[in-house]
């Protein structure tokens, strides 16, 4: 599987509307969610999370979502977007926790992170929770959508390193993923939240050390 970067057309709209939507998020919705999340002014503004007030032009249906901002070096290269609303998604028909834009195929978050001069590296799922590990103190750590979207490339890119640790949800899903990537990569451990838990929940109820040494870091 190959992937095709975005054009420098693409990525100057996507840079501007990051930039608008990280400009709304004060006062807004999104803020005072990631800040029930446990997520610092820090984490916020470095990983440019931001609100969809007032969309650019066509990005109307994101209209009152999060925006998470995919970033490597070339700068913004994706945005995806996830309800805050306080509802079950599941429950709701044609709806979704998170949206990607038409034609943006799974990548990883935080990528800028496999180029760190490490050798250990941690996987979550999830971009709240990649935010958390590394407010967290983790040196290098990226996230992926699920199983699901857990691509052959993805194997290649975390080659490299003495170990990686995949910290997993506390349930099957999150069991699925991290059996996905230790099939290809016998340096793969995985660590398990509790049950009905994930990284960001587990640092909101037992602090930052206590996620460190569950991890392993």
């Amino acid at each position: 599987m190959t992937f095709s970067p975005p054009s420098k057309q693409r990525i100057a709209f996507l840079d501007q509307a990051a930039a608008s939507y990280h400009k709304q998020l004060e006062g807004s919705p999104a803020a005072e969610y990631l800040k029930k999340r446990g997520l610092s002014q820090d984490s916020v503004r470095y990983f440019r999370l931001g609100y969809v007030g007032n969309p650019v032009s066509g990005h109307e249906r994101y209209s009152g979502l999060l925006a998470i901002p995919y970033i490597n070096r070339q700068g913004v290269i994706a945005i995806r977007f996830r309800c805050i609303a306080d509802h079950d998604c599941k429950t709701i028909d044609k709806h979704s926790k998170y949206t990607r834009e038409p034609g943006d195929d799974a990548k990883l978050y935080n990528i800028l992170a496999l180029t760190l001069p490490v050798t250990r590296l941690a996987i979550c799922e999830g971009e709240i929770d990649t935010i958390t590990a590394w407010q967290a103190g983790f040196p290098a750590v990226v996230g992926t959508a699920g199983a699901q979207n857990w691509k052959p490339i993805f194997n290649r890119l975390i080659s490299g390193y003495v170990e990686v640790i995949t910290l997993a949800d506390g349930d099957v899903a999150g069991l699925k993923l991290a059996d996905v990537i230790a099939e290809k990569n016998e340096h793969a451990t995985t660590r398990q939240m509790p049950n009905k838990s994930d990284v960001n929940q587990y640092y909101r109820d037992h602090g930052q050390e206590a996620l460190r040494e569950k991890a392993g870091f």
